[in-house]
């Protein structure tokens, strides 16, 4: 899997999470962010940061708004604002959004991974493993497939293959549980 498809089954992945979420925390759910939303789920990036950007300067600690703006300027390749809006996310997530929490450190990863910081991407989807919920296959699993590709980058292909391996039974898990 490239990188482009990676950063995308990530973009999917978070943005079926964050609507679930958003719907448990009605904080979130300002007429700004879901304009920003909108536009955002349009194609329309560089309008969607006009409304991200009224969003947080009117809730400058909505860790979901950062989350979404983190994935803007991934697809946008400003990479560096993705970095500082993604430390954002984790900074004000409450500890209780595990699994945003986890999507936050995957995509600080990716953010790593387009600067070939191998070691910090590793340790980013260390913590994104370690803060998921157990029953997160879908999560899990494209997370312990990026680290593979990493380690395999890196030529440590003994702890590439766990991982490949390890992202193979949680989508055996995740085709099991959905069938049921």
């Amino acid at each position: 899997m490239n990188m482009k498809k990676l950063v995308v089954a990530m973009m999917v992945a978070l943005m079926t999470t964050v609507s679930v979420c958003a719907q448990r925390v009605k904080r979130f759910e300002t007429e700004t962010l879901l304009r920003a939303e909108e536009l955002m789920n349009e194609g329309k990036l560089d309008e969607s940061l006009i409304y991200f950007e009224a969003e947080l300067k009117e809730n400058p600690k909505n860790a979901y708004a950062y989350l979404l703006v983190t994935t803007v300027y991934m697809e946008l390749g400003r990479y560096d604002e993705a970095m500082i809006s993604v430390e954002k996310t984790i900074k004000y997530l409450p500890k209780s959004h595990r699994e945003m929490r986890g999507i936050a450190h995957a995509l600080k990863a990716t953010i790593h991974e387009k600067s070939q910081e191998w070691e910090e991407a590793i340790e980013q989807l260390d913590l994104c493993l370690k803060v998921l919920p157990n029953d997160n296959y879908r999560h899990l699993a494209v997370a312990h497939r990026q680290r593979g590709e990493i380690y395999y980058k890196l030529g440590q292909h003994e702890l590439a293959e766990q991982d490949f391996k390890k992202s193979k039974e949680l989508k055996s898990l995740m085709a099991e549980s959905s069938s049921k």
